[in-house]
């Protein structure tokens, strides 16, 4: 589950790494202290007063809770795990640059404890100062020249104005007033020459005007779409008709373990009078297939199909007379299975009109190419039709609603830099992963009317309706080129996060010591 509160992957967890550890903030009341979530480089990334997963993990908690979010089971996996890239990140960037021999100068160090010291007017106040005590002075300078450290590594990786961007905190007031400070006294603002920042990785401008153009050329369509899902009732009962013994149903009892050996002497002792089958039900059967009773819960003839791989074990399963007992059968997950008809045999038709719903979900999952087959048949007198007396007619007489699809661009795998697929489109939902709607739907001439394209659950004929091709404007470059950064931040933290420095333990730990002592 996406949790709205954050900017979107490891960008905004990489840029808040240099924000969430100059806080000392009090540790979560009821979480438990001294666990060890993972490692970087043999460091503990530990959940103990002090250490910087510790503070991350409050402040993400205060994030959360300032966007209005309950701090519940769901919400502190997810703020573990948040803390948890954004600590490792920190601890490698501290590092990197800690090997180069760089500290902070004290005039840097100055600017940086300003803001904790300044009056209403941004200015500073002795008054403050004296009256904060030494221990946490010397706590907070300590803090702050740690986070320089980080600071000058992420600068010099990804620039100088990486940092001063307000929008990555998407309105988070509890940190507004820091970064604006960040921005205006640590960092002295963006610090650029002719356009480009000193520090970190750079594109070209031919790179940043190539990327602009992808997303210009757009294409525009009129669609129609159908259904496979709305199979006609007609057609599913018909099937059902043609196909009725797989929707016979059985009355069938079954005893189901794990071990082969097992199921034998169970079924000695049944044969031999030993035990009846409803006791060797309620004591050893895993009721994997069955209910407490040890009725077969999935009990059309297609299902046992499914549970019984071997055809002739089926065959023999379905063979059996009333109150007869099967040998041992192996099943579909690998456990061992004991059958008995509680029934006499005979054939139990389903009476399909009126059970119209369990046909149409067999169809659904067991035989989509059929709906397919039927609608693309449709669809390609559909586009004949549309061919011959112009598309509006042939959605009038086919009965079938026309969409506009806005115009969109030629973009494999939605990437952001060149716009996207309208959203708003519900049957064009995966159509840019899908190589065969791309190259169809990019090859038609104006006004040409497409084959039957086939996506997900629909089956789409589409015609082409114009082709524009907007500008390149300066805002767009500049939007292309901030992608570019976040797109460096991202890969940067994707490729930390998987290397052989990094333990990641924070699923196990959050599992199996967090809510497993939660609820002993």
């Amino acid at each position: 589950m996406k949790r709205t509160l954050l900017y979107v992957g490891s960008v905004f967890i990489l840029i808040l790494s240099a924000v969430t550890f100059i806080f000392v903030p009090a540790m979560l009341q009821g979480t438990p202290k001294g666990l060890v979530f993972g490692k970087y480089n043999g460091k503990k990334i530990e959940l103990a007063q002090g250490t910087e997963y510790a503070t991350s993990v409050a402040n993400f908690s205060d994030l959360y809770k300032n966007q209005g979010q309950s701090l519940n089971d769901s919400a502190y996996y997810y703020i573990y795990n948040y803390a948890f890239n954004a600590t490792a990140s920190y601890l490698a960037g501290k590092e990197a640059v800690q090997a180069s021999g760089y500290e902070p100068s004290s005039t840097t160090l100055s600017r940086a404890l300003l803001p904790y010291f300044s009056d209403e007017n941004g200015n500073f106040s002795a008054k403050l100062y004296n009256t904060t005590s030494e221990a946490s002075r010397n706590s907070l300078k300590k803090d702050l020249s740690d986070n320089l450290v980080w600071t000058r590594y992420y600068e010099d990786t990804f620039g100088s104005d990486a940092l001063a961007t307000d929008g990555y905190y998407m309105g988070l007031t509890c940190l507004q007033n820091y970064v604006n400070y960040v921005r205006q006294l640590q960092f002295g603002g963006a610090k650029t020459l002719g356009g480009t920042p000193f520090f970190g990785l750079k594109s070209s401008d031919a790179e940043t005007e190539f990327l602009a153009t992808l997303g210009t050329t757009k294409r525009s369509f009129d669609m129609v779409a159908w259904d496979k899902s709305t199979y006609p009732d007609q057609e599913v009962i018909m099937y059902g008709v043609d196909h009725y013994e797989l929707f016979n149903k059985h009355d069938i009892s079954v005893i189901s373990v794990d071990d082969k050996a097992q199921a034998e002497k169970l079924l000695g002792q049944i044969n031999n009078n030993e035990v009846t089958f409803e006791d060797a039900v309620k004591e050893f059967s895993k009721k994997y297939y069955s209910g407490d009773d040890g009725k077969l819960t999935s009990n059309y003839e297609y299902q046992i199909k499914e549970i019984i791989p071997s055809e002739d074990d089926f065959n023999s399963i379905i063979a059996l007379e009333k109150d007869a007992v099967s040998g041992v059968i192996q099943t579909a997950n690998n456990s061992y299975s004991i059958f008995r008809r509680n029934e006499k045999r005979g054939l139990n038709h389903l009476n399909v009109e009126e059970n119209i719903d369990i046909v149409r979900n067999y169809l659904n999952t067991h035989e989509a190419g059929i709906a397919e087959e039927y609608y693309t048949k449709v669809a390609k007198d559909f586009a004949a039709s549309a061919v011959a007396s112009g598309f509006d007619k042939a959605c009038r007489d086919a009965k079938v609603t026309k969409v506009a699809v806005p115009a969109f661009t030629l973009n494999y795998g939605g990437n952001a830099m060149t716009g996207d697929i309208p959203a708003d489109v519900k049957e064009l939902q995966g159509a840019n992963r899908n190589e065969n709607f791309l190259e169809k739907a990019f090859a038609l001439k104006n006004g040409e009317v497409s084959e039957p394209i086939v996506l997900g659950n629909n089956v789409l004929v589409l015609k082409l309706t114009g082709e524009q091709k907007e500008p390149v404007t300066d805002d767009g470059k500049k939007a292309v080129a901030k992608n570019i950064d976040d797109f460096d931040a991202s890969t940067a933290q994707s490729t930390l996060l998987a290397s052989a420095k990094v333990e990641n333990n924070v699923q196990q730990v959050f599992f199996n010591e967090i809510l497993s002592n939660k609820n002993n």
